[in-house]
């Protein structure tokens, strides 16, 4: 054997060998990814029948961060601000137009970034998502849970408080929904990177009913939310229109399924999700906002299944549209 064959054989032997290693090592990286990452891509179109059906009336609203149906009232919704502001719930229309407020007793408001109706041991609930962390150094973050009030109520029912942690360290979460299970959802906002500097997807944590047995009883301790899963919607650094503001669970629709809205500062994307326990499945559509106003922070379903979304801001605008 020639040396230029034998330089040759080598040559193909390290080719092979190269070619098998980058094969085990991307079949590796596509097994590591937890399961919801191979979600298919859902229909990806604009925001459809969008239009501004108002602006929010009551001139104390100014930082709206939450927004979620009345349990008793399907054309009322609830909104509050976030840091700095009182502990309040503001009523209004699907127009903006103010229904009145309510103080929550018992509560103190240090970010309040979401809201979400559900079940409880008393009835039916608000569920107010003190988690603000912008910077992701809070070590503890709080729920606070009070039986809904009526919209010209002065104060409500005294609040529930469960304080928790993430089991992966603090992290910056705006979007919260509730499940017919009663269990409580968040969902991861900003940029996330690995240990290899890879930017990783929005993270799915679950807190369930269980966790507030004794959660406000003195001298019990927080409680740690379950990292469930993860979504393929993947925050980048230099475009904020891929951050999760807020999330919405549908109402059962007619075949007993429901829909999971995600909101981004540039788009909404629709998930199913399991009828009970509200856990996000295969992404279904994918819908562009198409508005001039940015900072989309608060969504909320309709009865016939339109989306109505709010904006931060005094009388910002608040707009109605269908995905897909």
């Amino acid at each position: 054997m020639s040396a230029r064959s034998g330089r040759e054989r080598l040559a193909a032997y390290a080719l092979t060998l190269f070619a098998f290693s980058a094969l085990m090592a991307c079949a590796e990286r596509k097994d590591s990814r937890p399961s919801s990452d191979r979600r298919d891509g859902g229909v990806a179109v604009d925001l459809r029948e969008v239009s501004r059906s108002g602006r929010l009336a009551d001139r104390d609203i100014d930082e709206s961060s939450g927004l979620t149906p009345s349990s008793s009232d399907s054309l009322l919704f609830w909104t509050h601000n976030d840091s700095g502001n009182d502990a309040r719930l503001y009523a209004i229309d699907s127009t903006g137009k103010s229904l009145g407020s309510v103080r929550v007793r018992g509560a103190t408001n240090s970010d309040w970034e979401g809201i979400a109706s559900g079940p409880c041991p008393e009835g039916q609930c608000l569920y107010i998502a003190d988690v603000g962390d912008n910077s992701a150094k809070r070590p503890l973050v709080v729920l606070w849970r009070v039986l809904e009030p009526r919209p010209r109520d002065v104060n409500s029912a005294t609040a529930v408080r469960l304080a928790f942690r993430y089991p992966d360290g603090p992290q910056d979460v705006e979007a919260i929904y509730v499940s017919p299970d009663t269990s409580v959802w968040l969902l991861s906002k900003r940029p996330l990177r690995s240990g290899s500097g890879e930017l990783r997807p929005v993270r799915v944590y679950r807190i369930p009913a269980s966790a507030w047995s004794g959660g406000s009883a003195p001298g019990s301790g927080p409680v740690t939310a379950e990292l469930v899963d993860s979504l393929p919607i993947v925050p980048e650094r230099e475009d904020s229109r891929s951050w999760v503001t807020d999330a919405a669970l549908s109402p059962a629709r007619a075949d007993g399924s429901r829909r999971l809205a995600v909101l981004t500062y540039g788009a909404i994307h629709v998930f199913r999700a399991d009828p009970v326990t509200g856990r996000p499945g295969l992404l279904y559509a994918r819908c562009a906002l198409t508005i001039r106003e940015k900072y989309a922070e608060a969504i909320a379903w309709l009865p016939d299944g339109r989306l109505l979304f709010s904006n931060e801001g005094k009388g910002a605008g608040v707009y109605t549209g269908r995905c897909p």
